[in-house]
């Protein structure tokens, strides 16, 4: 679930597995991995991170203040999976997710269209012209901190962008778009590679990164074939990278490498070429989240598909860079959570869901509301369980992993008359709006009333920064950081004015 700042192959299992086939290979790959991890600093604006949980149950997991009444209004709110058939196996479990996403919306649309009402209902509607206005108020106040020359061109970005995405001109969508922005990038449609905060350098980054990098694979660096190749690609473009100054300048030097390592590919059996393109290709897209709302890319796709524009990769990238598209592409991905919340927690003046909505937003959507879900699982089974917003486990590129978690685990023990294929089916829908209607998740939330009593919807929970922050700051720290920067930003918004 994880969105993080740029991408790493980690390609070591590859190498020791084809050492004895493939020599050729081996040091290519070798190469190939060395540059890659020195182009793999962490964007430095605090959005995607990669996070690895450290918490105890309960440590640092604080209930909202919302009531926990999660009655389902009408009948339709309740789904039961039992008769979609599927072959769930090992091999399958990601199609799974792709087949459910597409299929269960079908089935619960009237409940995705009463959330969408609710929401409507909870906000604070403004017309075109009153939008603009409000915005202009603050938005290039402290701490948004937004040009002013440039104003008009982002008011205009946020409120098209709502318009386009079929959200309401609302305060609270309009407001928390506008401070996201603000943390993310800096009012930049092309953000900065070095946080301007901070102290520190991209020589600083580079050098970390290469550090790591060694201390991982130093036995390979120390064969003369790939020191010496690393030795060429390094001095052809180290002295680049540490003259960038934005993301944009990132990309065309990881466009420039990547054309140049599928030309020595040509040197190698066309076999072993296009097994090789295939992992180049990834350099392409190292950075990969991009933009002025730092939107994973891999999410930018799925967000416009499923919006039905249709975009090739070039084209998609161009647009995220422009200010409507950054702005664009990342309220469209922001769209499922903010009415899922504003549906369920908004309660009158009360504006706390707005950072259910902005946390999920930098560490994966629905975690303050699998979070409380892992809670209840906890609770229920008894199992020492971490907290983490994942139901399931996700490899370092956010792919389904093939090992039960220790949530799926511990849901067998809390619902043991239900079967196993039937809690997986619902937990492959953690990451939209479509795991609030499936009957495990109301199995759960029944269990643990009669046991507990009522629950909160979502917390806002603790993690850990993992690698990806040591390697850009030298140092490590958890998500109250940026909560802290979104506790400010909607903290200072004059939602009364």
């Amino acid at each position: 679930m994880r969105a993080r700042s740029l991408s790493r192959i980690r390609m070591g299992g590859v190498i020791f597995y084809l050492c004895g086939i493939v020599p050729e290979l081996v040091i290519f790959l070798s190469y190939l991995l060395a540059i890659n991890c020195v182009l793999s600093v962490p964007r430095a604006w605090s959005g995607q991170l990669s996070i690895i949980s450290d918490e105890q149950p309960g440590d640092e997991t604080q209930p909202s203040e919302h009531p926990g009444n999660h009655d389902l209004p009408h009948d339709h709110r309740q789904i039961d999976l039992t008769d979609s058939v599927y072959n769930i196996g090992q091999d399958e479990k990601g199609n799974q997710y792709l087949r459910h996403k597409k299929e269960l919306p079908k089935l619960i649309s009237f409940s995705l269209e009463e959330e969408e009402q609710l929401m409507r209902q909870a906000v604070q509607n403004l017309d075109r012209d009153s939008a603009y206005r409000w915005l202009s108020k603050f938005i290039s106040t402290r701490p948004w901190n937004c040009p002013f020359n440039m104003q008009s061109h982002w008011i205009e970005a946020i409120i098209r962008a709502a318009e386009h995405n079929n959200l309401p001109l609302c305060k609270e969508l309009l407001g928390l778009v506008a401070s996201i922005i603000s943390i993310e990038s800096g009012f930049h449609a092309d953000p900065l590679a070095v946080d301007p905060s901070r102290n520190g350098s991209m020589e600083d980054m580079l050098q970390r990164a290469e550090d790591k990098f060694y201390q991982k694979y130093g036995t390979f660096m120390a064969l003369p074939p790939v020191s010496r190749l690393y030795a060429q690609y390094r001095d052809r473009y180290y002295p680049r990278l540490v003259a960038c100054q934005t993301e944009w300048q990132i990309e065309l030097i990881a466009r420039s490498l990547t054309k140049d390592l599928k030309s020595d590919a040509e040197k190698l059996p066309s076999v072993v070429r296009n097994v090789i393109n295939k992992k180049i290709d990834k350099l392409a897209n190292v950075i990969r989240s991009k933009g002025s709302m730092q939107l994973k890319f891999s999410k930018a796709r799925q967000v416009m598909k499923d919006r039905g524009d249709e975009y090739s990769d070039d084209d998609l990238l161009d647009y995220i860079y422009t200010i409507d598209g950054g702005v664009d592409v990342g309220v469209a991905a922001i769209k499922p959570s903010f009415i899922q919340y504003a549906a369920w927690c908004a309660q009158g003046s009360e504006l706390s869901w707005l950072f259910f909505v902005g946390m999920d937003y930098n560490y994966g959507f629905f975690s303050s509301r699998n979070m409380m879900e892992q809670i209840r699982i906890r609770d229920l089974s008894g199992r020492n369980l971490a907290v983490d917003g994942d139901l399931l486990y996700y490899d370092k590129n956010g792919k389904l992993s093939l090992e039960d978690s220790e949530t799926f685990l511990a849901a067998q023990e809390a619902l043991p008359m239900v079967p196993k294929d039937k809690i997986l089916k619902a937990f492959l829908l953690e990451k939209g709006q479509e795991y609030l209607y499936t009957d495990v998740h109301q199995l759960i939330i029944e269990a643990t009333r009669e046991r507990f009593g009522e629950t909160p919807f979502a917390i806002i929970g603790r993690r850990s920064m993992g690698e990806n922050a040591e390697i850009k700051y030298g140092t490590t720290w958890t998500t109250d950081a940026y909560f802290k920067k979104l506790d400010r930003h909607l903290n200072s918004i004059p939602w009364d004015n």
